[in-house]
């Protein structure tokens, strides 16, 4: 029986990375978790939510950013960082993916059109990059989005660049990965359930599993 998809907790697994124009992901998704975005703030250095403006009840909304678990399957050439060093994940491996902002937006639009807006566990998402945009101090778009890696590769260090690329959804067409995922997304439960009788970890969980993945 297929298991539809809800949001779950987070649990953290290497992070896919936008950083070379021509790269692929395909991905059986395992489970999705929005969750607020934090950025260190610099006068305090401490790690703080990003505010995004009121609520209509007059409460500060934050800007937020959704985290995707998922199983790499083959034909996957974007890269995690382990440690100090990029990898390419094997097929089965899993893998996190973080939208925010404009990727954000796109998954939202990717979904509009499948399955009517649901997700199910096994579920194939694709997504690569395929342009570069280099932005100004200020934060504002410096030029035209970049297309060839070469040219890319002629950034100016100490330029902050964005990279970017489309999102797909797509029905699953090969059992093996939804059987992979289905039983990452099982353990998971297994787990969580397990962790509900061991006393809480006390460490805030932007320490955790923040610290590579935040804006800085």
């Amino acid at each position: 029986m297929a298991i539809e998809l809800q949001d779950q907790t987070r649990t953290t697994y290497p992070v896919l990375r936008h950083q070379l124009i021509g790269e692929l992901a395909q991905l059986a998704i395992i489970k999705t978790e929005e969750r607020d975005r934090l950025a260190r703030n610099p006068a305090t250095d401490q790690l703080e939510k990003i505010p995004n403006g009121i609520n209509r009840d007059g409460q500060p909304k934050f800007k937020q950013e959704l985290v995707i678990h998922a199983i790499a399957m083959p034909g996957t050439t974007m890269e995690v960082k382990q440690g100090e060093e990029f990898i390419c994940p094997q097929p089965g491996d899993r893998v996190r993916l973080i939208l925010k902002g404009l990727a954000f937006g796109r998954f939202l639009d990717a979904r509009k059109t499948h399955r009517a807006g649901k997700l199910y566990v096994g579920d194939l998402l694709i997504t690569g990059t395929d342009q570069a945009q280099v932005y100004d101090a200020t934060g504002k778009p410096k030029g035209e989005p970049i297309r060839d890696q070469q040219q890319a590769l002629k950034i100016p260090r100490g330029q902050t660049v964005g990279y970017y690329g489309p999102i797909e959804l797509a029905e699953p067409t090969d059992p093996q990965w939804v059987n992979a995922a289905e039983e990452a997304f099982l353990a998971d439960q297994r787990a969580e359930q397990a962790a509900r009788a061991i006393p809480a970890d006390t460490t805030p969980a932007a320490s955790r599993s923040y610290l590579d993945e935040i804006d800085f």
